[in-house]
C-alpha cells in the first residue's frame, strides 16, 4: 500500500514490466506452458493482462475467500498428478527453474524449496537445513527481525500427493502450515539455493530498489501482444510510449507516462500513465501522491482527496 490500492501487486511495473511477467518468463524459459493462476485481489486486472500471452496455456482459479497459499494451489491443481512448480507472483527471480526441478527429482523429496540469502529474516520464512534437506522453517518470526540468513524464496516443486494434507475451505499456507506438518510426518523437503537475482517486493523500499536493479539485468520473457518496449536515454529506462519533455536522470519512466517540460526528475519511478510536472528526487510518482521510500516523505499536493490518501499511508511503515 498504497500502490496496491490502485492495482493488484502482481501488476505493479518493475523496470516497465508487470511483476507477474517475470514469473511467466521464468516458467516459459523452463518449457512450462500450462500455467494456472490462483487469484484473489483484483483478479480482473491480472486476467486481462494474461490473455495477451502467446506462448502459454493459462487457466484461472479465483478464491472468493482467502485460502492461503497452499489452499489456493490445491484448488488450482485439482485433477493434476505428479509434480508441479509453484511460484509467488510478487517476487522477481532470475534463477533457472529447470535446475530446481532437477534437484527435486534427484532428491526424491516430497517438496523442493528454493532458498535465498536475506538481510532480514523476520520478513520471510527462515530455513534451516542439513545435508540439503530442510530441518526447520520459521515463517516471519519477530525474533529474527534484522538478522541475516537463509530464507524461503517462494518457488517450490511439489509432489501433488502432499496437497491431500491441505484441508478444504480454510486458510492454509505452505511455509506456515504445510511444511512444518510434512516435517513432523517424516516427509523430506529438499532445499536448493537460488542461482540468480532474487527480490521480494513486499515493501515500498524493495519495490523502488527492484526497478533500478532489474533495469540493469536480463530476465527471460514470454511473447505478449501488448509488450511495452523500452529505450535507454542516458541513465534512464524510458517506455517508448512515454512522452518526456522535462529533464530525467537515472529514472524509470512508465508506459504512457508524461514528463512535462517543467519537471526535473532524478532517481524517480514514474508509474504508467501518470503525469509529472514538478521536480523530484528518489521518489515514486503516482496519480495521487509522490512518496520517498527512503525518507518516508509523502507529497499529497496533487491529491483531490488528501484525507483518503493519508488514511492509506497511516498504517504504513516505510
Amino acid at each position: 500500500m498504497p500502490l496496491s490500492h490502485y492495482r493488484a501487486k502482481p501488476m505493479l511495473p518493475v523496470a516497465n514490466r508487470p511483476v507477474i511477467d517475470y514469473a511467466v518468463g521464468r516458467l516459459n524459459a523452463a518449457g512450462i506452458r500450462d500455467i494456472s493462476f490462483a487469484l484473489g485481489y483484483r483478479p480482473g486486472d491480472i486476467m486481462e493482462y494474461i490473455s495477451g500471452y502467446v506462448d502459454i496455456r493459462p487457466s484461472f482459479v479465483c478464491d472468493e475467500i482467502p485460502l492461503g497459499t497452499a489452499g489456493s494451489v490445491k484448488r488450482a491443481a485439482a485433477g493434476v498428478s505428479g509434480e508441479i512448480v509453484v511460484l509467488s507472483a510478487d517476487t522477481i527471480c532470475g534463477s533457472d527453474i529447470s535446475a530446481l526441478v532437477r534437484r527435486h527429482r534427484e532428491s526424491g523429496a516430497a517438496v523442493t524449496v528454493e532458498t535465498a540469502e536475506a538481510e532480514d529474516l523476520g520478513a520471510f520464512g527462515a530455513v534451516r537445513s542439513e545435508g540439503g534437506f530442510m530441518t526447520e522453517i520459521c515463517e516471519k518470526c519477530a525474533g529474527l527481525k534484522g538478522r541475516r540468513g537463509v530464507a524461503n524464496a517462494g518457488t517450490y516443486v511439489v509432489d501433488t500427493r502432499v496437497l491431500s494434507y491441505v484441508p478444504d475451505g480454510v486458510p492454509f499456507d505452505f511455509a506456515r502450515d504445510l511444511f512444518p506438518l510434512l516435517l513432523s510426518l517424516g516427509e523430506r523437503i529438499a532445499v536448493c539455493p537460488c542461482g540468480g537475482y532474487w527480490k521480494d517486493i513486499g515493501s515500498l523500499r524493495d519495490y523502488y530498489d527492484a526497478n533500478f536493479e532489474a533495469a540493469e539485468m536480463y530476465f527471460p520473457s514470454a511473447r505478449h501482444i501488448r509488450r511495452v518496449w523500452n529505450c535507454r536515454r542516458g541513465g534512464s529506462l524510458i517506455a517508448e510510449t512515454a512522452v518526456v519533455r522535462g529533464t530525467v536522470k537515472d529514472c524509470v519512466i512508465g508506459d504512457g507516462a508524461v514528463v512535462a517540460g517543467s519537471a526535473r526528475l532524478e532517481k524517480c519511478v514514474v508509474l504508467p500513465g501518470e503525469f509529472a510536472d514538478a521536480s523530484a528526487c528518489g521518489e515514486i510518482v503516482g496519480g495521487k501522491f509522490e512518496l520517498s521510500p527512503m525518507l518516508g516523505n509523502v507529497n499529497l499536493q496533487n491529491s483531490e482527496n488528501p484525507t483518503e490518501i493519508f488514511r492509506l499511508f497511516a498504517s504504513i511503515e516505510l
